[in-house]
C-alpha cells in the first residue's frame, strides 16, 4: 500500500467528504430516519429505499417521506440529529480511515474536509475522534439544508492555493462527483456510504470498497 501511495505523487491535496466517506454512518442515518417515521406511525424504510430517496439538498430526501407543509423541515432535522447521536457507534470512523489520513500527512499532502454537514457538528466530531490535526481546512455548511458545497470548495482551493488538477475529491455520492466536476478536480467514490454502488458506477470515475484502495489510485 505504501508503495502504491507514493506512485508519481500526482496529487498535492485530498478533498474529503465527511459523512459516508470518513465517517461510517449510513446505518446510523437509516436508524434515525426510521425513528422519525415510527414516531408518526409510519412504516420504516429499507437501506435500498434510503439509497433511492437520497438527494441534495437534503430537503429532497424528506420530501419523499413527509409533507413538509405539515411537518416542518426544521423539526425533522432536529429529530434526525437526536436519533443520529443516539445510534452513532463509539468508533464511527470508516475502516482504515486513520491509516490513510496518517499516510497522506506523511506524504505532505494537504487534506481538506468539504462537507454538506453542519460545520459545528463536524468540529465536535473531529475533536471527539482526535483527528482534527490531519486537516488543513474544514468547510461545513452553515445551515442544515447542506447547500453551496461547490462554492465553498472553490473558496478553499483558492485560500490554500491548491491547483484543481492537483487535487482529488473523495466522496460517497453522485453529488460529490458533481462537485468535483464543478471544481475541476479528479474524483474517487467510496461505495460504503449514502449512495449505492450501482448509482456511483454511472459517474465513470473509480469506485472503491475500502479507503486502502486509494493507494493504487494516488
Amino acid at each position: 500500500f505504501l508503495k502504491g501511495f507514493n506512485m508519481e505523487k500526482k496529487y498535492s491535496a485530498i478533498i474529503w467528504d465527511y459523512n459516508g466517506t470518513l465517517i461510517d454512518d449510513v446505518h446510523t442515518a437509516l436508524l434515525s430516519v426510521n425513528d422519525i417515521l415510527r414516531r408518526r406511525s409510519m412504516e420504516p424504510i429499507t437501506i435500498e429505499q434510503y439509497y433511492s430517496y437520497i438527494g441534495t439538498p437534503i430537503t429532497k430526501f424528506y420530501e419523499r417521506l413527509f409533507d413538509l407543509n405539515e411537518v416542518p423541515f426544521d423539526t425533522l432535522a432536529r429529530e434526525f440529529a437526536q436519533g443520529y447521536d443516539k445510534h452513532l457507534p463509539e468508533e464511527p470512523l470508516m475502516a482504515n480511515a486513520r491509516l490513510v489520513l496518517a499516510l497522506a500527512r506523511d506524504m505532505e499532502l494537504k487534506q481538506v474536509i468539504l462537507s454538506s454537514s453542519h460545520r459545528e457538528e463536524i468540529a465536535k466530531s473531529l475533536n471527539r475522534l482526535n483527528i482534527a490535526h490531519y486537516f488543513d481546512c474544514v468547510s461545513g455548511a452553515d445551515d442544515y439544508e447542506a447547500s453551496c458545497k461547490a462554492q465553498r470548495g472553490r473558496q478553499v482551493l483558492e485560500r490554500l492555493r491548491i491547483a484543481p488538477e492537483r487535487a482529488v475529491l473523495v466522496g460517497d455520492s453522485l453529488h460529490d462527483y458533481t462537485v468535483a466536476r464543478q471544481l475541476g478536480t479528479d474524483c474517487v467514490l467510496l461505495a460504503k456510504g449514502h449512495q449505492g454502488r450501482a448509482d456511483l458506477l454511472t459517474a465513470g470515475v473509480p469506485v472503491i470498497d475500502d479507503l486502502l484502495e486509494l493507494g493504487a489510485l494516488l
